[in-house]
């Protein structure tokens, strides 16, 4: 029988896949952690020792900075994410997780996933292709993503507004975006920005 420690903040969430893991998979979940330390005490002994850990990519705390707890227990990780993004699942792959899924997965889809990795496979969800961008023109991206405009962006760096326009009308082609605004949204969700809720990003379409 598999064993599985649960982490997540959603309490709900938790109640449904271990109902699931239960019923379907005839696994055992030996453990429900909503945060970080309560985590990391599980995973330092007590309980019996996870064969699959099911962590939460935003739990508060840090879900990846669990990743070196769970392979000191001795058990995988299946990450899980309501945003599934390249960046995010790049770094999760990098830092050993065996899985990296979107919550918005069926419930058999998790639970399988749980079995897979449980026997030593690994499955990642398909975040899509990442449009290549060049230095420049990710530069420019960033500084519309920091709420920056056309012209504080070409006096930051030293281009004219002409110049930064042609880098934001290709940027716009390359995302598929028909606004500086989607341009960002877009980029955040590939992971190729940080967006500033802060700024107030120009919504309006570059002809």
């Amino acid at each position: 029988m598999v064993r599985v420690l649960l982490v997540d903040d959603h309490r709900s969430f938790t109640d449904l896949l271990a109902l699931g893991l239960g019923v379907r998979a005839g696994a055992e979940v030996v453990g429900v952690a909503h945060d970080a330390d309560t985590a990391r005490a599980l995973l330092g002994g007590g309980a019996p020792a996870p064969d699959v850990v099911v962590l939460d990519v935003r739990l508060p705390g840090g879900g990846l900075s669990l990743l070196g707890d769970v392979h000191a227990a001795g058990a995988r990780a299946l990450v899980l994410t309501a945003h599934p993004r390249p960046g995010p699942a790049r770094e999760a792959r990098a830092a050993g997780a065996a899985g990296f899924l979107g919550k918005q997965v069926p419930l058999d889809g998790i639970v399988a996933a749980v079995r897979t990795v449980a026997a030593g496979g690994t499955v990642h969800a398909d975040t899509g292709p990442v449009p290549h961008l060049t230095p420049r023109e990710h530069d420019v991206l960033d500084g519309l993503a920091r709420g920056g405009h056309v012209g504080r962006i070409a006096g930051d760096r030293g281009l004219s507004p002409h110049t930064v326009r042609d880098h934001v009308r290709a940027v716009l082609g390359k995302l598929g975006a028909r606004s500086q605004l989607e341009a960002v949204v877009t980029a955040e969700r590939l992971g190729l920005v940080a967006f500033d809720p802060e700024g107030e990003v120009p919504a309006d379409r570059v002809p």
